[in-house]
């Protein structure tokens, strides 16, 4: 499973946990998506890294030449998530996102994208408080404790929604699939 189908499998599992629609208008019925479509076909993001990778590896057990095509359990997703955020130094806290390590990395890697660069950060920020209250809300239906906090999982879900709902327009893929995803995303308030 490549590191772009991952990033589509945790922003689905986020949202079948904290799906909760909100419509604004009548184009879109918010409880019939379009046909699913790889958000990274519609709005390249940063691509595979390092980290990524290495986590995938050592969550997933990809690597070493065998492709695993199944998606994850819920609790590899989680696991990978919180990989992804500790090893990158994503997270400072294991509920707090260090929002300057965010910016600086992204601007490193990003040089010569800056538009990237602030559509990124501005989404984990605008993800942080709410991707807190969605963890409040999981945990108190749920007694048992995961092995990994769910919570990166979800910055990471709603992160890449609103990269996607926010996408540079270098970075978009114009064509019918696409407009109808963004409108349904936007429009049905998934995301942040």
């Amino acid at each position: 499973m490549s590191v772009s189908q991952i990033r589509v499998f945790i922003t689905f599992i986020v949202l079948a946990v904290a799906f909760r629609p909100i419509a604004f208008g009548q184009a879109i019925d918010c409880q019939r998506p379009p046909k699913l479509v790889d958000p990274a076909m519609c709005c390249r993001d940063g691509g595979r890294d390092q980290i990524s990778e290495n986590c995938a590896r050592q969550i997933m057990g990809t690597g070493n030449g065998q492709a695993n095509n199944a998606p994850p359990s819920f609790e590899a997703a989680t696991c990978l998530a919180e990989c992804i955020l500790t090893t990158s130094k994503y997270k400072q806290e294991p509920k707090q996102l260090n929002l300057q390590v965010i910016r600086s990395d992204l601007s490193m890697k990003f040089s010569n994208d800056s538009a990237y660069v602030e559509a990124m950060t501005a989404a984990f920020t605008k993800c942080e408080p709410q991707s807190l209250r969605r963890l409040a809300a999981i945990q108190q239906f749920n007694g048992q404790q995961p092995k990994c906090s769910p919570f990166s999982a979800i910055v990471l879900g709603c992160t890449y929604m609103e990269y996607f709902k926010n996408c540079p327009a270098h970075r978009w893929t114009q064509n019918a699939e696409c407009a109808l995803a963004k409108t349904f995303v936007t429009q049905c308030g998934l995301g942040a």
